[in-house]
């Protein structure tokens, strides 16, 4: 990678899946995903017999909890290799499994399965290590790098940042206890959320710049993340601006001629650096969320009114101080498909075809989000490409 390069870090469900796939192959070469596993969401209720009756009852969070982790290593565990190749292909991307939960072992036999069925049907996967994994983690992923020759990425979080000595340590240790070598290994500085100009992020950056080696390892990558948890913060009816001070830091910061050595570019798009599981269960708002050159846009719909979602559409597609037209990415193009439809729903409507407030042709959460993360990943690929 040089700096020219983009790493996103995006958690392996639909949506994303759908913006990766939809990438063009000169895109593709530009940017390195990081791919981070999460649990499958099952069904949280269950149909009992009393009486003769049926009735729906709240699975017990132990019952819920055993349901998933059976669904991961039964079937999704399987899935995971075919599916990267169908939606990503085979050039590189970084695979984190530290959002499974379980027994650490859980977590072992995954690398074990994921891994080697990705080498052979031809991928090229960096597992993640955490600097603070427990040495069973670090010694599974050492080895699959040794066995099948694709490096790893060492990922430190804010917790590992605090102590500029104690850092230098650590990863020190790290490469020599397992017999790795810089050149060998990508270092990832998470520092995660990011909701300020300054501050943390250049504390962070500062810290990074006293590991030993710095200009030794494979590559140095500095990530964080400023997008919300939720849009409670945005107004209904009103176009809401939310800076993005994950790019703003590291365009100001992070590219500076006096440091040891410059980051790659990562961020979270337009996710929430802060995994919450209980969220996968939450129904979207119909709402976009596009972004600009400091700021991302927000124009929030409704919650269970999808039609929101076509009035959203035309009003951005109409100002053209904002939309960045139907050909700059697939997200694009499908926001402006959304937005012409607008006028067939009213007519539509008038007609007594569909009702009033009926979502027919708005698509679904998982279309929106594709959508946004989708021209996101392409507008930061063009930001860094013009950058002197």
């Amino acid at each position: 990678m040089n700096n020219k390069h983009y790493v996103p870090i995006l958690k392996w469900k639909r949506a994303e899946q759908s913006a990766l796939k939809e990438l063009g192959e000169k895109e593709k070469k530009l940017l390195t995903p990081l791919i981070e596993l999460v649990m499958p969401t099952v069904s949280l209720n269950k149909t009992l017999i009393e009486n003769g009756e049926k009735k729906t009852v709240r699975k017990a969070q132990e019952e819920i909890s055993a349901e998933i982790i059976k669904k991961f290593k039964e079937k999704r565990v399987k899935e995971i290799p075919e599916e990267i190749l169908q939606f990503w292909g085979t050039k590189p991307v970084f695979l984190d499994f530290t959002l499974l939960y379980g027994e650490t072992q859980l977590k072992i036999d995954s690398l074990n399965e994921v891994i080697p069925a990705g080498k052979r049907r031809g991928l090229k996967i960096i597992p993640i290590v955490n600097l603070n994994d427990e040495q069973k983690i670090k010694s599974a992923i050492a080895a699959l790098a040794k066995d099948y020759d694709q490096g790893i990425c060492l990922r430190v979080t804010p917790s590992d940042l605090g102590n500029s000595d104690a850092l230098k340590i650590k990863s020190n240790d790290f490469l020599n206890n397992f017999g790795l070598s810089a050149k060998n290994v990508d270092l990832l500085i998470d520092i995660k959320e990011n909701r300020e100009n300054g501050g943390h992020y250049i504390q962070y950056l500062n810290a990074t710049q006293g590991i030993k080696d710095l200009k030794e390892w494979r590559n140095f990558i500095f990530a964080s993340g400023a997008f919300p948890e939720n849009l409670s913060e945005c107004k209904l009816d009103e176009p809401t601006f939310l800076p993005r001070f994950d790019w703003q830091n590291w365009l100001s910061f992070a590219r500076e001629k006096k440091l040891v050595r410059n980051p790659v570019f990562a961020d979270y798009s337009i996710r929430t650096p802060i995994f919450k599981e209980a969220l996968q269960y939450y129904q979207s708002t119909p709402s976009i969320k596009y972004t600009f050159k400091n700021d991302w846009l927000i124009m929030k719909g409704e919650l269970r009114k999808n039609y929101h979602y076509l009035t959203n559409a035309k009003l951005l597609v109409e100002d053209t101080n904002y939309f960045s037209g139907e050909q700059f990415s697939w997200g694009d193009k499908n926001i402006a498909e959304k937005a012409k439809y607008y006028h067939q729903y009213m007519d539509d409507i008038k007609k007594g075809k569909i009702k009033e407030g009926e979502g027919k042709g708005t698509g679904r959460s998982t279309d929106w989000i594709a959508w946004s993360i989708n021209h996101h990943l392409i507008l930061v690929l063009n930001q860094i490409a013009n950058l002197p």
